[in-house]
């Protein structure tokens, strides 16, 4: 009797936690300049597209398009941005799009770091770039660009779906009372 309920309990804890769940996280990297500029937005190769840690699709699997918007201070020595954009797309199909705001800072002699932020309903992320700069003849080249995004996914609501959780109840009810006939047919003979 004592191992049927608590093997119930188990499968109650196990199905029901991700009814409870408050997050999930995609997470992938991107290397390379495909196309773009400055002024006009980078295209980067996306790769290594993860679940919670588990590489779901290793290697490229997107193209990642950045633009920075409205840049506040100065390329060569930092400043901030609003307004950008922040793009998946695979085969030209939009797989997420979203407005990008952050920061860009100097970090070392030629190397530059963006961090931008994004959120809407249901999801907030982050994307870390690096890369080179030069200023030469007037003109910016960028180049060496490496990067990783996380977006997470927020439960906007934690109460969990009800006919999920009245499908699940019924069945632990029913495996409880086959338990509870099989205990009492043992203990009739």
């Amino acid at each position: 009797m004592k191992s049927g309920l608590l093997f119930c309990t188990m499968l109650l804890v196990l199905f029901a936690t991700p009814a409870f769940a408050d997050s999930i996280t995609l997470s992938f990297t991107n290397q390379g300049i495909l196309s773009g500029s400055l002024t006009s937005g980078v295209a980067s190769t996306a790769s290594d597209l993860a679940f919670d840690g588990t590489v779901l699709q290793a290697g490229p699997f997107a193209t990642l398009s950045l633009n920075l918007g409205s840049f506040t201070g100065s390329l060569k020595h930092g400043g901030t941005f609003t307004g950008g954009n922040f793009e998946l797309d695979s085969d030209g199909t939009v797989l997420f799009v979203t407005s990008l705001s952050g920061t860009w800072d100097k970090i070392g002699k030629g190397r530059y770091e963006l961090l931008g932020q994004f959120s809407d309903v249901g999801f907030s992320g982050v994307t870390d770039q690096i890369f080179r700069l030069s200023f030469d003849d007037d003109r910016i080249c960028l180049s060496q660009l490496n990067g990783t995004t996380t977006i997470t996914t927020v439960n906007v609501s934690t109460v969990p779906e009800p006919g999920s959780l009245t499908l699940l109840g019924t069945g632990i009810l029913g495996l409880a009372g086959a338990l509870r006939r099989k205990v009492l047919a043992a203990a009739r003979t």
